[in-house]
């Protein structure tokens, strides 16, 4: 996510007595606006993600603090890297902007896809840790592949042998529980970080900045009275 969002200085140059604070308040405020913000991202993308975001997923919400009053610069940003290339958070990118999901590692060519109702999920709707290896191994109840009779990649995935008996051993009828047939597929934006983003800015960089405006004037008074 790139969102660029410059302040007026001069504004806030004409809007106080003490000028010579400006800096340092400016510099409080960039990064006061910027934790809040990155807190209300990571709250806000749970009504949008149905059963919420994993919490490595909000862990890619990010800031940069400024560094001091000379150089106003900070970055509130999303992480899709992790020093595990396996574990990048591409597929946060995908919730923000939209596009192509892919699967999560190179050793796996098809994307698993739980059929809604079929297999049981995590509280955020998503197959737990090991889930799909742990049903293939009950090779009595389960087997993956494409059923015979049936032809095309729509049909491979992890199926369930329904009324398994001495008789039946291979069940009376099968049911799909987590499609494997696709290498990728499209998704819309889900989760629209910088519109936020904005809105926020707009709405209360300048509360943050009177906020620590007079902090940094209480800040300046105490210094100048520890000098007498």
């Amino acid at each position: 996510m790139t969102l660029t969002l410059k302040v007026d200085a001069n504004a806030a140059y004409n809007a106080v007595l003490q000028q010579k604070q400006v800096p340092y308040a400016m510099n409080l405020a960039m990064n006061s606006w910027m934790f809040s913000t990155n807190k209300f991202l990571k709250n806000k993308i749970d009504n949008y993600l149905e059963g919420g975001a994993e919490r490595y997923t909000k862990s890619g919400f990010r800031v940069d603090r400024v560094k001091n009053k000379r150089d106003l610069r900070g970055n509130l940003y999303v992480s899709l890297q992790h020093n595990k290339p396996y574990l990048d958070r591409y597929y946060l990118k995908n919730i923000i902007e939209g596009g192509k999901i892919l699967p999560p590692t190179p050793t796996r060519r098809k994307l698993m896809q739980p059929v809604k109702g079929r297999v049981k999920l995590n509280a955020k709707g998503n197959l737990t840790k090991n889930k799909f290896s742990a049903l293939r191994a009950q090779e009595k109840k389960y087997f993956y592949g494409i059923p015979k009779g049936r032809e095309g990649e729509n049909y491979r995935g992890l199926w369930q042998r329904m009324g398994v008996s001495a008789k039946n051993p291979s069940g009376k009828k099968i049911k799909m529980i987590i499609a494997l047939g696709k290498e990728s597929r499209r998704i819309r934006r889900l989760f629209p970080a910088a519109v936020l983003s904005k809105a926020e800015f707009d709405r209360n960089f300048w509360r943050h900045f009177t906020i620590q405006y007079r902090k940094a004037i209480r800040s300046a008074k105490k210094v100048s009275l520890s000098k007498l």
